[in-house]
């Protein structure tokens, strides 16, 4: 054989119809982390970074707007699959009406406004902070994140009293656990039971300083009467109003009530309307119970059915992200997998069931006390106590999970402080105070998602990710320490 002849090229190999497939589908979901947008650099230009700025905005405007549409239409679908038709003479909205009217919605432009300029304010902000190494680099991350919460100017002005509080208190929360002032091991169940202390006192004295919708749902979890509290509540506020008026005011609540009434619950009830001094303390528990004449039975009842009805929920909420993120496990061995779910869904259930026991004995403890020793306890200071007990529910839960949980209640018992000093005249608001309290909550935020990521919530680590980077996940096995990996907050600061 000849050197001419061993020097041939060889022929080009052809793919196969599946390996072409394969490779576009790595090229559409690499396995590695890449920016949808190029992060602007040390070097790059004041134009540069501006265009890449409103680059990523747009970008992260349209995806949260095509995502909370999509979930949006879903679940009109849901609700729409096997309705009947409507009123006869009033016509029913079509599909493409209602698919209009998500995508038109004022709501879901608002957030997709807001994080998109977000995620514009950020990457400017941070980029020409960058190119001043010499102010104080350690707190770049801190002012930018607090020019980037001017975006809730995007907000209206409800809605930012509600999300205000919540970013405040989450970064207050990530900076603490960034920063701890001393050691505590559970400041989690205390900032629970804390903010429970104060949601108890707003739920019976100040509900007007809570979300209507929340205040709803205290009611439906703890299965009591709306105006069963509604009297409470008068008669905590000194309104007591005579015999006559009570019955004219409150027949449906006490004629039973829709419910039928034991005779022990009736005697108790005529007992207290013909008691003066009983009359301004507070209304008897059996208004709230009448078909139960022990306030025990009634709580072990209502614990039971909480947990029954309850664990369906808390199943979904469990089995998804174990699906997700734990389908291995599944595979290989599934009575672990379904014992752990089995198990994180019923304290769960038993956390809301014991909550919902607390909220009853609000007015059970006192109506016995009162009954059997003529103790009187009512007001503030006993809804604090109640509400902050609270905190012990949080133990079924895994320790995981109580953060988030204390984070749920902190904003709104925040809120609601400040709206009772304010109604008291102690303190005064402020012009854009909430914006101000967003771009506090805003530095916090991003002061411990540069420097310390692993300290904050996956949850929230990962959102906030992705509204000031786009980019696709890392899919790859994570590596150990010290094997050469790029550290983390060098992709962060990009």
């Amino acid at each position: 054989m000849s050197l001419h002849s061993q020097s041939q090229p060889s022929p080009p190999i052809r793919r196969t119809k599946s390996e072409s497939t394969v490779s576009t589908l790595s090229k559409l979901f690499p396995r590695d982390r890449r920016s949808f947008i190029t992060p602007p650099s040390d070097s790059s230009r004041k134009k540069a970074i501006v265009s890449i700025a409103i680059r990523k905005g747009l970008f992260v405007f349209c995806s949260v707007h095509g995502v909370v549409s999509s979930a949006l239409v879903a679940l009109a679908i849901v609700k729409g699959k096997g309705r009947t038709k409507g009123v006869p003479g009033i016509p029913s909205k079509t599909f493409r009406s209602v698919l209009l009217d998500i995508i038109k919605s004022s709501n879901t432009v608002r957030l997709a406004a807001w994080l998109g300029l977000y995620s514009y304010l950020w990457t400017i902000s941070s980029a020409f902070l960058r190119r001043r190494p010499h102010w104080l680099p350690q707190w770049h991350p801190f002012f930018a994140g607090a020019l980037s919460g001017l975006s809730l100017f995007a907000q209206t002005k409800e809605d930012r009293r509600e999300i205000a509080p919540n970013v405040f208190c989450r970064g207050l929360y990530s900076l603490l656990m960034h920063h701890p002032l001393f050691k505590f091991k559970h400041g989690d169940i205390f900032l629970f039971a804390l903010a429970n202390a104060q949601l108890a006192i707003a739920f019976l004295l100040h509900p007007s300083t809570l979300p209507a919708w929340y205040v709803s749902w205290i009611g439906r979890v703890g299965e009591m009467n709306p105006r069963f509290v509604q009297l409470n509540r008068h008669l905590l506020q000194q309104q007591i109003p005579a015999r006559a008026e009570l019955q004219t005011v409150y027949r449906r609540l006490l004629q039973r009530d829709a419910q039928p009434r034991t005779r022990k619950n009736e005697l108790k009830v005529q007992t207290w309307l013909n008691d003066s001094r009983r009359l301004q303390h507070s209304a008897p528990c059996s208004l709230n119970h009448p078909a139960f004449d022990s306030c025990v039975g009634y709580n072990i009842n209502q614990l039971l059915r909480t947990i029954v009805s309850m664990a369906p929920t808390y199943a979904v909420l469990h089995l998804v992200p174990s699906l997700i993120f734990r389908s291995k496990v599944l595979m290989k061995a599934p009575l672990q997998f379904f014992f752990s779910l089995f198990k994180k869904t019923f304290f769960s259930a038993l956390f809301i069931a014991s909550f919902a026991s607390v909220v009853q004995n609000c007015f059970c403890v006192p109506t016995q006390l009162y009954d059997r020793f003529r103790i009187r306890i009512a007001g503030g200071g006993w809804y604090a106590f109640l509400g902050a007990t609270t905190g012990l529910c949080l133990f079924w839960e895994e320790p995981k999970r109580r953060g988030e949980l204390a984070l749920y209640c902190a904003p709104k018992a925040l809120y609601s402080f400040w709206a009772v000093l304010q109604s008291a005249g102690i303190v005064r608001s402020l012009p854009f105070g909430d914006i101000l309290v967003g771009c506090l909550g805003s530095g916090m935020l991003m002061h411990c998602f540069v420097h310390e990521p692993e300290k904050m919530p996956g949850l929230a680590r990962g959102l906030i990710s992705q509204v000031v980077d786009p980019h696709t996940p890392d899919r790859r096995k994570k590596a150990r320490p010290g094997n050469g990996e790029r550290p983390i907050q060098e992709e962060l600061t990009r």
